[in-house]
């Protein structure tokens, strides 16, 4: 008996299956090209973070001067929204941040209150132009409403609150529209001693 089988198909099927096979075999590692990821500028960070921003909002509020400086790290700077990022007026220490809301307090009467706050908690891998802070931190929006005797005004304020790595806040940026507020207080907030 005759069997039927052309050369030429079994020299191209024999051809296939050693192309196949070598196609599945691992590749060498000695030529692969190793590409190595940026991090990007800003990631997410851990919800805690937003969660003391909002704790400060509240002791902040109440002039529970105590329990905000706690969650405040010792060499804390509290930068005003005026200048630009190397002109800015701005708040050196704990002690003197505290002592400059007692005194607000205390020679205004004046109350502050912080509502439809948006936190948004970052972990900024690269320094800006503006900020030049790296680290976790908080991009805060939020209204802020400043009271004085019968009259008041409200704002909508953006800050970026930047953490030490004990979960301090060791930088506050503040930006919003002055004006509203330089009118009813007759005082530009980071100029007064």
């Amino acid at each position: 008996m005759k069997t039927l089988f052309n050369l030429n198909i079994l020299k191209t099927g024999l051809i296939f299956c050693a192309l196949l096979i070598a196609s599945c075999g691992e590749t060498n590692k000695e030529n692969a090209e190793v590409v190595e990821l940026e991090p990007p500028v800003l990631e997410s960070a851990s919800q805690e973070y937003a969660d003391i921003v909002m704790k400060m909002y509240e002791h902040m509020s109440n002039f529970d001067h105590d329990a905000y400086g706690a969650i405040m790290a010792d060499d804390i700077t509290w930068y005003w929204p005026d200048g630009g990022a190397d002109t800015r007026n701005s708040i050196k220490g704990k002690d003197n941040v505290i002592a400059f809301w007692k005194n607000w307090q205390e020679t205004t009467g004046g109350k502050m209150t912080f509502a439809k706050n948006t936190l948004l908690p970052i972990k900024v891998n690269k320094p800006t132009n503006y900020y030049k802070a790296v680290g976790s931190g908080v991009l805060a929006y939020t209204d802020i409403t400043i009271t004085l005797k019968d009259q008041s005004t409200t704002v909508r304020q953006h800050a970026v609150m930047m953490f030490n790595d004990d979960m301090k806040i060791s930088n506050v940026f503040l930006y919003y529209d002055r004006t509203g507020i330089m009118e009813l207080t007759n005082v530009v907030f980071g100029e007064t001693e």
